[in-house]
């Protein structure tokens, strides 16, 4: 029979007795009396080897006298399988002699049925001695498997007598001393083995513990020859007499040198950039909080540098991941050449570095580090064949001015560099409380962007495109713009980057496209058909998989010629990857509908790349046409780009004519198209159809 009580948790209890409801009875009175158990009730010595099998019986509880098995059997049993485990018989029946015999056959008590009293201590009592049991014999083995090793070990072994003198010393610890030419008995003393003050730690500290104690282990040093040490892990132990009393102390000493030195380099690597072997961020939160502490007592002041490289994915994606390696190795070394032994320099990931400079009594000398960094990186960098010349956009946090934390500085350091980055290539900008709250609105801003789609509070502006020969409206550039419902007309400038930088460009993007396709409709419906209208691509849209579906549906959807829809694309995004671009143009071409390249002559692109590109259009950005009139430079590189596309067999756009003297320079030297706010600004859509039938002189 079997029965579980409802305490999962509880001890299990083995019951042997013939009579059921002996069995009952015992459980009912130790429950009765607090005891919660599962338990099993056998009557056999079969059914005893079967549950004994199963392993597990905090205590075993058996009548003496039963037909056919008897107690003193049942402890045999148990004491083959178990020596540990608590054996108390219960019997109405036992003599006085029986019991003794009992006992000394190696049951733990005998408690008699009519005094079931005495039943709940006993079990109480022989649990907890079955435990000290087990933990005393699981300390001996301890100790006896810690011996073994001890004396089989290639480490030193000495033996010392009770005041610490050395009286043996094995030939193992003779070789870690040095001492190869003495013998295992030659009287040696403390200081032919330690040195001075790990002699005075044993004498004044470890030795009076161990007397106290039994034993100690740590780590201390050995002498090695004359002038080096050794690192050990150490054991020291008393050994005493039957009488208690210390007769001799034995160490052990093993050489950990070579586990010192691979601690040492994983710490190293734990809190180094495995690339640059510069500081990681963890070990630069340590060398700045020091650095604050300092100048909290010293009342000076501590400058935290970010810096970010600038193009750095341009020489990854030109050069190979290898040159891109090579190129922060070299950075690295030259920033730490610019700073003090005291000052850090860390790679905080990616392309972003860095420097904590500390001890500083003005403000202003954060300056002379930018200049030291100037400096350094005035001569280009040498990447196997090639030169590249590194900038950095750099902001700037002071302590106590930017804050008293490191989380704050580093985060403000961030901000600023972030606000340099966007103020054009190698600037720096120091940290203001203004950065802060632009970022706050940014970040409010970034959530409406994600209702604006829902909210229908996009629309799309056209700014139509002259043909220079006939002076028509010949294109339309689709440009978003955002009607806030408490900002008014947001400029594109201020949202567009939180779309690419959030991923919202993606289902944006995607309504632009719609939009652009739709408005199409209505124009066509209102009988111009002719006109194209351009949609820009981002960097994100221009690497989404689905873009090339997502024009495939609009296109059916609104039933429009594939002809007249036009994608502007930046070079910098096409030269990021040129191979891929080269794939993703060509499929584009293949639906038919036109590619042009925006912003030409501001990025990196290779004419070699741009000759393979299935183009139509070149757009001259609009840097180059603002001063093409007072500027001979920006005129020459118009005039250049204007014969290029010809050439290549595409049409010219000249963006940003705002004069009657640019338009007039661009219809001489034949550009294609025009337009700008000399011609017309971008319009919605109600007032775009109006200028279709406008001609322009």
């Amino acid at each position: 029979m079997r029965s579980t009580a409802v305490d999962t948790d509880s001890l299990r209890l083995l019951i042997v007795e013939d009579m059921e409801d002996d069995a009952l009875l015992l459980v009912e009175h130790l429950r009765t009396g607090g005891l919660s158990f599962d338990w099993r009730h056998v009557d056999s010595a079969g059914g005893l080897r079967e549950a004994l099998s199963e392993g597990g019986w905090d205590i075993v509880l058996s009548d003496y006298s039963m037909p056919g098995f008897s107690g003193s059997r049942a402890l045999e049993i148990v004491r083959e399988r178990d020596p540990d485990v608590p054996f108390i018989l219960i019997s109405g029946a036992i003599g006085e002699r029986a019991a003794v015999e009992a006992i000394k056959a190696g049951a733990n008590d005998y408690v008699m049925k009519d005094n079931l009293a005495r039943l709940l201590p006993t079990v109480d009592r022989e649990l907890r001695e079955a435990r000290l049991r087990r933990q005393s014999r699981a300390a001996e083995q301890e100790r006896s498997r810690l011996a073994a090793i001890l004396e089989a070990t290639p480490d030193l072994v000495a033996i010392l007598d009770r005041g610490g003198s050395v009286r043996y010393l094995n030939r193992a610890g003779r070789g870690l001393l040095g001492l190869f030419d003495q013998s295992g008995d030659e009287s040696l003393s403390l200081t032919d083995m330690f040195p001075e003050r790990v002699v005075r730690r044993l004498t004044t500290e470890i030795f009076p513990y161990v007397r106290r104690e039994g034993a100690w282990t740590g780590e201390t040093a050995l002498l090695h020859g004359e002038h080096s040490e050794l690192p050990v892990s150490q054991v020291v132990l008393a050994h005493r007499d039957a009488g208690g009393r210390i007769e001799y102390l034995s160490t052990i000493a093993r050489d950990i040198s070579e586990h010192k030195r691979f601690e040492a380099e994983l710490e190293h690597r734990a809190s180094h950039d495995g690339l640059t072997d510069l500081p990681n961020r963890h070990f630069l939160i340590d060398r700045f909080t020091s650095a604050l502490q300092r100048a909290r007592r010293h009342g000076n002041y501590v400058a935290v540098l970010f810096l970010d490289l600038n193009n750095f994915k341009r020489v990854n994606d030109s050069l190979g991941h290898a040159a891109g390696d090579a190129l922060l190795r070299e950075v690295a070394l030259r920033l730490k050449s610019c700073l003090r032994p005291n000052d850090t320099v860390a790679r905080h990931g990616g392309d972003e570095f860095t420097l904590v400079v500390d001890d500083l009594s003005r403000a202003e000398s954060a300056l002379a580090v930018l200049s030291k960094l100037n400096t350094a990186f005035s001569t280009p960098v040498d990447i196997g064949e090639h030169e590249v010349y590194v900038t950095f956009s750099t902001g700037i946090a002071l302590y106590p001015h930017d804050g008293d934390n490191v989380d704050d500085l580093l985060r403000h350091a961030d901000t600023a560099m972030y606000r340099a980055k966007s103020s054009g290539s190698s600037q720096y900008r120091f940290y203001s409380p203004e950065m802060n709250a632009r970022g706050q609105e940014f970040l409010l801003m970034e959530a409406d962007l994600g209702r604006a789609i829902e909210q229908q509070e996009f629309c799309l502006y056209g700014q139509p495109q002259i043909e220079m020969r006939s002076g028509r409206v010949v294109g339309v550039e689709g440009l978003i713009r955002w009607r806030h419902p408490q900002r008014g007309m947001v400029p594109p400038t201020d949202f567009i980057p939180l779309l690419e930088n959030s991923g919202m460009i993606i289902p944006v993007g995607e309504w632009v496209l719609r939009e652009a396709c739709r408005q199409h409709r209505s124009w066509r419906d209102a009988g111009f058909d002719s006109q194209r209208i351009a949609v820009n691509v981002s960097a994100v849209q221009f690497n989404d998989a689905d873009f090339p579906g997502k024009i495939r549906r609009a296109l059916r959807e609104e039933a429009m010629q594939p002809q007249l829809l036009e994608f502007e694309i930046t070079e910098n995004v096409v030269m990021q990857d040129p191979v891929g671009a080269t794939e993703l143009l060509c499929e584009l071409h293949a639906l038919g509908v036109r590619t042009a390249i925006d912003d030409f002559g501001t990025g990196y692109s290779s004419l070699g790349y741009l000759k393979r590109f299935p183009l139509d259009v070149l757009k001259i950005d609009r840097t180059f046409v603002s001063d093409l009139d007072t500027d001979q430079g920006d005129a020459v590189i118009v005039e250049a780009s204007i014969s290029l596309a010809h050439k290549l067999g595409l049409e010219i756009v000249a963006e940003g004519v705002e004069s009657a003297r640019q338009l007039e320079f661009l219809r001489q030297h034949h550009c294609d198209l025009a337009q700008g706010f000399c011609l017309s600004h971008p319009l919605p859509e109600q007032d775009l159809q109006a200028l279709f039938p406008r001609i322009w002189s």
